[in-house]
C-alpha cells in the first residue's frame, strides 16, 4: 500500500513539475512577444521600395549606388527593398543580382525576394518552390514578398496566406509582407498572414479614413507597422499628404514612376525622383 502511495506521489509530483515547466514557457514567450510588441512600437517609420531593375554593372550601377548611399547618410531609417529577377527568383544564379544583395545588406537594407501569388490561383507547391529556389540561388536574402495577395474576406483565403507566411518562416524568411494592394478584411491581420500587408497601391493618396481602417471589418485594432502604403504615378512630391500616411502606417513609398496600362509600364522599374526627400522627411 505503501509503495502505492509513493508511485502515486511521485506521479503527481513529476505532473505537477512538467505543469509548472510548460506554464513558465508559455509566461516566457507571452513576456517575449510583449517585448517584441514595444520594440516595434517605438521603431521608426520605414521604406518599402519595390525595385524590379536589374542591378547591371552593380558596382557603378546609379541607380543601386543612390539607394545605398542614402541609406548610409540616413541609417536611421528603416529600408526593405524588394528584388525581382523574373516575377520570382529565376532559374539560375545571375552575378549580378548576388552582388546586388550583398551590397544592399551590406548598406544596412534588408532585402526581400519576390513571389507572385496570383490572387490565389497559383497552387500552394508552386510558391513554396519559389521559396526554395529564393533559398538556394540566392542564400543571402533575407524576407519574401508575397504580391497580388488574395484578400476575399473569406477563411479559406486567410488561411492560405497564413499558410505561405508559415512556409516562408519555416524556411528562414523574415519578413513577410503580402500585397493585395487594397484595404484587406480584418481576419487577415488576425491571422498574421504577414508582418505587414499593403493596404493600398495605387495612382492617387489614401484618403484618411482608408488609411485609418476604423471600420467593422476594418484594420484599425491592429497597430501601424503590420501595414505598408504604396503610392505610383504622382507628378510632384506632396509633404502634407505623405505626412498623413506617415502617421497611420509604418511602411511608405511614393514615387513619380507612372502606371497607365499594364501592358506597357511598370512603376517600380526605376527609383523614385523623390527619394531624397522621403528620406529626408523620415529621418527628421
Amino acid at each position: 500500500m505503501m509503495s502505492r502511495c509513493r508511485i502515486l506521489f511521485a506521479t503527481l509530483v513529476t505532473a505537477a513539475t512538467w505543469f509548472n515547466v510548460a506554464n513558465a514557457q508559455d509566461a516566457a514567450a507571452l513576456v517575449a512577444k510583449q517585448q517584441r510588441f514595444d520594440e516595434l512600437a517605438r521603431q521608426p517609420t520605414g521604406l518599402l521600395i519595390p525595385l524590379y531593375l536589374y542591378p547591371a554593372n552593380i558596382h557603378t550601377n546609379a541607380v543601386y549606388n543612390r539607394l545605398i548611399d542614402l541609406k548610409k547618410s540616413h541609417p536611421r531609417v528603416p529600408v526593405w527593398v524588394i528584388l525581382n529577377p523574373a516575377t520570382g527568383p529565376g532559374t539560375q544564379v545571375d552575378a549580378n543580382y548576388t552582388k546586388a544583395i550583398d551590397r544592399l545588406r551590406g548598406a544596412g537594407v534588408v532585402v526581400l525576394g519576390y513571389v507572385s501569388t496570383e490572387y490565389g490561383k497559383r497552387p500552394v507547391p508552386a510558391m513554396q518552390q519559389d521559396l526554395d529556389t529564393w533559398r538556394k540561388l540566392y542564400p543571402q536574402i533575407q524576407g519574401a514578398f508575397f504580391d497580388e495577395m488574395l484578400y476575399e474576406d473569406t477563411p479559406a483565403a486567410a488561411a492560405k496566406q497564413r499558410q505561405l507566411r508559415d512556409a516562408a518562416t519555416a524556411r528562414g524568411f523574415w519578413p513577410t509582407v503580402a500585397n493585395p494592394g487594397a484595404p484587406t478584411p480584418e481576419r487577415f491581420f488576425a491571422q498574421e498572414v504577414a508582418d505587414v500587408i499593403v493596404v493600398h497601391e495605387g495612382g492617387e493618396y489614401p484618403s484618411e479614413s482608408s488609411l485609418k481602417g476604423d471600420y467593422f471589418g476594418g484594420y484599425a485594432d491592429y497597430p501601424p507597422w503590420t501595414r505598408c502604403v504604396l503610392v505610383h504615378t504622382r507628378p510632384q512630391f506632396e509633404p502634407e499628404k505623405f505626412a498623413l500616411i506617415k502617421k497611420h502606417v509604418r511602411w511608405v513609398y511614393v514615387t513619380d514612376d507612372v502606371f497607365r496600362d499594364a501592358k506597357t509600364d511598370n512603376p517600380w522599374d526605376s527609383l523614385s525622383a523623390y527619394l531624397d526627400q522621403l528620406f529626408a522627411a523620415l529621418d527628421s
